[in-house]
């Protein structure tokens, strides 16, 4: 009975995200109905706890069952009577994909048997996550210790000695706690802390994932397209694995996709007002991502920045947009990371957290790290964490780099290019070196770039399925 309190915890963080995301599309909705729900789910969650954080940090409630709700239910007020102050001028049916084709003899059976197989593997990863007592090093050290902190001590605490080390300013505890308060939020709820319960969500957010890669590939292009992009998915082991672990690292992850998959929709939308409505979206999307992962801020967040403006620049040059227009999507941009990344530093600052992972990068000895680059091979191409998703992407630049290089999926191509560009030097060169050698860092970061890897994949071998005619 306990997991009621599952289902009843995302009810108004995903009200509010999805009234957000509906004011945000306009008169013009380009999300489907499904995928809008899926979003706000996502985004309302990060938006609420980030909310809560704040309201802490100003001394305006504390980590209760009425504190969280007068957040929660203040904004969903606010959303709502937005929503419904504009509702008559933006009543408009959310875009319908395709008809499903229809399936018939082995198509069929086939479509079945897959689908079975990936049922069984999240039934497993589910009974596995919230049956399992918590052993992972990060879970009990970070992600289900912080949150456990904060139920205990209704704050947000950042010193206290816990778990195997002591919870402290040059530590887990300059995360963004989204996560660890989310797991607050379920224990304050059910009045006891329950490992399963508060573990819970992190299945979800795998689920997200593959819904959101079938409803992106949906809108580029075919059913079995976006069928074949869930099936890589979930054909991932390691993605499967930390789907099924309480880690944060799928968190992220999705996050990552949305924010960087708002502005390729913006540049292959076919008119101004999805353009614009993709654009609005994008700059919610990318301010959220900031309070995931002390990651996201340096490491993820620039790059899309920096894709998105040149995907505006763009636009603008092909007159898809006018000045007015990309003006006012940068301002958005700016104001929406703004809001989030400026209170979120300045926190930091004041109370001397760091900006990297919880382990600091050793300059002082900057040399040539031995066998990392032999590890790094050896965990990306040759064993079972990816399958065979990073040979076939690496292949695939090759065979078809006319749509990796010349059309709006360059976006995703110099994204995942410059993210892991930026990472490689880290662990070649650092004491760092340890999490490659070790295969436990590296391999997370290529966690955070897996849904978009994923995507491009599946573009980049459609188009030379189609070059090839083995494909209509």
């Amino acid at each position: 009975m306990i997991f009621l309190w599952l289902p009843l915890g995302f009810v108004i963080p995903t009200l509010c995200g999805w009234t957000l995301l509906r004011l945000l599309e306009g008169r013009h909705p380009v999300l489907f109905a499904l995928e809008r729900w899926v979003m706000g789910f996502l985004l309302g969650t990060t938006l609420t706890m980030y909310l809560t954080v704040m309201a802490q940090i100003a001394g305006l409630i504390s980590f209760t069952k009425i504190g969280f709700l007068t957040v929660q239910i203040a904004l969903l007020l606010l959303l709502e009577g937005l929503f419904l102050w504009k509702r008559k001028t933006i009543a408009a049916p959310s875009p319908r994909p395709q008809p499903i084709p229809s399936l018939t003899g082995w198509k069929k059976i086939g479509f079945i048997v897959i689908g079975v197989w990936i049922a069984i593997k999240v039934v497993t990863g589910i009974l596995l996550l919230t049956t399992t007592p918590v052993y992972f090093d990060d879970v009990f050290n970070n992600w289900n210790m912080r949150g456990k902190i904060f139920f205990e001590t209704k704050e947000l605490t950042l010193v206290m000695e816990a778990g195997n080390e002591i919870l402290s300013v040059g530590g887990v505890g300059s995360y963004p706690p989204t996560v660890p308060l989310l797991k607050t939020w379920f224990a304050t709820l059910a009045g006891r802390w329950h490992d399963g319960l508060v573990s819970a969500p992190h299945i979800l957010w795998y689920l997200a994932a593959t819904l959101l890669v079938y409803f992106f590939l949906r809108r580029q292009s075919s059913f079995w397209i976006a069928c074949l992009g869930v099936y890589v998915l979930a054909s991932i082991p390691l993605y499967l694995i930390h789907g099924s672990t309480p880690y944060a690292d799928v968190f992220l992850s999705v996050h990552v996709f949305i924010a960087l998959t708002f502005p390729f929709s913006a540049v292959s939308a076919k008119t101004r007002e999805h353009r614009l409505a993709f654009y609005r979206l994008g700059a919610v999307a990318a301010a959220m991502l900031i309070f995931t992962k002390n990651e996201a801020l340096v490491l993820h967040l620039p790059p899309i920045l920096l894709v998105t403006g040149l995907a505006l620049l763009w636009n603008l040059q092909r007159r898809e947009l006018s000045l007015r227009d990309t003006l006012g999507i940068g301002a958005r941009y700016g104001i929406a990371v703004g809001l989030v990344a400026i209170p979120w530093i300045w926190f930091k600052w004041m109370h001397n957290l760091p900006f990297g992972n919880a382990k600091d990068i050793p300059l002082s000895d900057f040399s040539w790290q031995e066998g990392v680059l032999y590890s790094i091979s050896i965990n990306t191409f040759f064993e079972g964490n990816w399958i065979f998703l990073f040979p076939f992407l690496l292949a695939l630049f090759v065979f078809s780099r006319q749509r990796a290089w010349r059309t709006p999926a360059v976006m995703f191509t110099v994204f995942l290019l410059i993210v892991y560009g930026m990472q490689l030097p880290i662990y070649l060169f650092t004491g760092i070196s340890t999490e490659a050698l070790q295969q436990t860092g590296y391999a997370r970061g290529l966690i955070h770039l897996v849904p978009i890897s994923v995507v491009l994949m599946v573009m980049l071998l459609e188009d030379l399925l189609r070059r090839k005619r083995l494909i209509a």
